[in-house]
């Protein structure tokens, strides 16, 4: 079961806690061994709903097995956000994605904001696109692979009211045609729970994706006004 946020989505954290408990273990990943102080907030941030998160220590980020147990023993994992590109490079060096697909085939749950939701798609295309925010490929990264757990792309933080929305909407349409994958934009405060093929959307209070969620979505070959 999956839990995606862009920026500070409540009503998720209420659930993520109802799922989970309060004494279960939720570990917090980074996106680096650099970025362990966001971490650190997300980590105070869910305990304030008593959730039982640790963030992982930093031995664990040079340590695969040590990295792999972090997570086994865990009832949910929450992967930060932060830089795409570095996230996905420590996911590839740790073992990750293979680590999250047995997790969750044995009841583990993944929470995901931004760079984190970002690497579960196919591909990490979001990261720059649209041009107006991009990541900054800091390790020069060729290979852009994801996990291929969401079928389609996630593209957090977006602003209608931004001056350059359309413009986006144009290039994130672009992506949708070309991949041949739909693209769910996501302003802050949204977020969802996917089970299997259920999604359910929040924003405020929780209602379900379709047809909600229809004026959020770009499809692939489809010019969405």
């Amino acid at each position: 079961m999956l839990y995606i946020y862009s920026g500070d989505v409540p009503e998720l954290d209420k659930n993520l806690k109802a799922q989970i408990g309060t004494r279960a273990r939720l570990t917090v990943i980074p996106t680096c061994v650099n970025a362990l102080s966001d971490a650190k907030y997300i980590t105070s941030h869910l305990q304030r709903f008593e959730i039982k998160a640790k963030t992982l220590p930093r031995n664990a980020c040079f340590d695969r097995d040590l990295f792999a147990t972090h997570i086994t023993k865990s009832a949910a994992v929450y992967l930060c956000g932060g830089n795409t590109y570095e996230f996905l490079q420590f996911a590839n060096d740790m073992h990750l994605f293979p680590l999250l697909r047995a997790f969750e085939e044995n009841g583990g749950v993944i929470a995901a904001e931004s760079a984190g939701s970002i690497i579960l798609s196919h591909d990490i295309a979001t990261a720059a696109i649209p041009s107006s925010c991009p990541d900054e490929n800091l390790i020069g990264h060729s290979l852009l692979n994801g996990m291929g757990r969401i079928p389609f792309h996630i593209s957090p933080h977006f602003n209608p009211d931004h001056k350059y929305a359309q413009t986006d909407r144009n290039e994130l349409q672009t992506l949708a045609n070309i991949s041949k994958r739909q693209v769910l934009l996501l302003e802050d405060g949204e977020g969802f729970i996917m089970d299997e093929e259920e999604i359910i959307y929040f924003k405020g209070q929780q209602k379900r994706l379709q047809p909600s969620l229809a004026k959020h979505r770009i499809k692939e070959h489809e010019v969405t006004l």
